[in-house]
């Protein structure tokens, strides 16, 4: 079943294609009867030539079939022994880890300082990165194809977030804006906040209802907006550079971290401080609350207080964020800690570090699982997970997701 939004994309890429192959009447007839095809004003010129998107799809469509075609013969090769403990060690925990396998490419387009922040969409198979180059880029992560580019931020676009529901990107950047992009409307650009007086380090919406966003700023503070009005309803004012932000999937906590090594972890709904954590020696560089788990409403008593931080004395730590307690330290990379997850079976924490790996930690076991030395071409800055698909993103100073 297709949402209004893919029904709009695909009618849309039928048109395009009608028109590529000269196939003009055909397409008129389409768009009379599909008022929501976004028809050419007369003398437009043609898209320059290459595949249209309805023939990119296609090709992807033939790449899966062909994939499964392989597994099929692969699965009756090996019979059902094979096959019963292969599909078992990959559905431990329901896991789905990165591979070390690359990718088929990676995406390029960005210019300047490199890829900032990425964001996967919860249900459409796109990929959203924030550029130094002042541009957030839409790509789709089955062909690894470039959509889209989103320009108005005048400055590096520092990070990107989608609402839980998918329906909304928010960006922010050194322009001091932070923008909000409706992703039914071709990602227009809806509404402009303005009001923090430097650089803009982070955006996260409020569960469970996404009625407001929160940022984090240089200029030492975190804002907490009306998603519907734009307008500033609270904010905190921190020690220093606000650098990490993250929210507890029940909408209720929430913890920053930056140029003050400490981590400070605030409740949400009334703004007032609950807890120092105390640990780290250099600048926290992300801080991440475990997701909530598919099918349930709350989250398990065992991960409610979980928190996980990165560093850049290049640890990552977990913390319970109720006692404060550091549960424990992991010091396998050799440079700075950039961003870091935890994985949606909410057993293992995913980071990634200036040393080009990617690194898969035990937290149970308090051990690392898995680690891809070159997992990129120059320091990996971020990585961002698919919260039900087995598919993970991530982007470096080499401007490639």
């Amino acid at each position: 079943m297709l949402t209004e939004t893919q029904q709009g994309a695909l009618q849309q890429a039928i048109f395009d294609y009608l028109l590529s192959q000269k196939l003009d009447e055909v397409a008129s007839s389409l768009a009379s009867s599909l008022p929501s095809i976004n028809v050419p004003e007369p003398g437009t010129p043609p898209p320059p030539g290459g595949p249209t998107l309805l023939e990119k799809k296609w090709s992807s469509v033939l790449r899966l079939q062909k994939k499964v075609l392989d597994l099929e013969a692969t699965l009756k090769k090996n019979g059902p022994s094979s096959s019963s403990s292969s599909s078992t060690s990959q559905a431990v925990s329901g896991r789905s880890l990165p591979s070390s396998t690359p990718p088929p490419r990676p995406c390029k387009g960005h210019r300047g300082g490199g890829v900032n922040s990425l964001a996967v969409h919860p249900s459409h198979n796109t990929v959203a990165s924030a550029g130094s180059d002042a541009t957030v880029k839409i790509w789709d992560w089955e062909s690894a194809e470039f959509l889209q580019t989103l320009k108005g931020h005048t400055a590096a676009v520092q990070d990107v977030c989608y609402s839980g529901s998918g329906a909304l990107l928010a960006s922010c950047a050194a322009d001091l804006a932070i923008k909000m992009w409706d992703v039914e409307k071709g990602y227009e650009c809806v509404r402009t906040l303005r009001g923090h007086e430097h650089n803009v380090s982070r955006v996260r919406f409020l569960p469970p209802n996404d009625t407001q966003l929160l940022s984090c700023s240089r200029d030492s503070t975190i804002k907490f907006w009306e998603v519907t009005t734009g307008f500033c309803t609270h904010t905190i004012t921190s020690s220093s550079w606000v650098r990490a932000l993250a929210v507890r999937c029940d909408g209720l906590q929430l913890a920053c971290g930056g140029n003050d090594p400490n981590i400070v972890v605030y409740s949400a709904d009334v703004k007032r401080e609950e807890q120092t954590l105390r640990g780290h020696e250099h600048v926290v560089n992300s801080v991440a609350y475990p997701p909530l788990p598919a099918g349930k409403a709350q989250q398990d008593a065992d991960v409610a207080n979980l928190l996980v931080s990165a560093s850049r004395d290049k640890t990552v730590r977990l913390w319970n964020t109720s006692t404060g307690a550091n549960l424990h330290t992991f010091s396998d990379h050799d440079n700075w800690v950039r961003d870091v997850f935890v994985h949606r079976s909410r057993d293992y924490v995913v980071s990634v570090s200036d040393d080009r790996s990617l690194v898969v930690w035990d937290v149970k076991n308090k051990r690392r699982l898995r680690k891809i030395e070159d997992a990129h071409g120059h320091f990996v800055t971020c990585a961002s997970m698919h919260p039900v698909r087995p598919i993970l993103a991530k982007g470096g100073v080499d401007n490639a997701v």
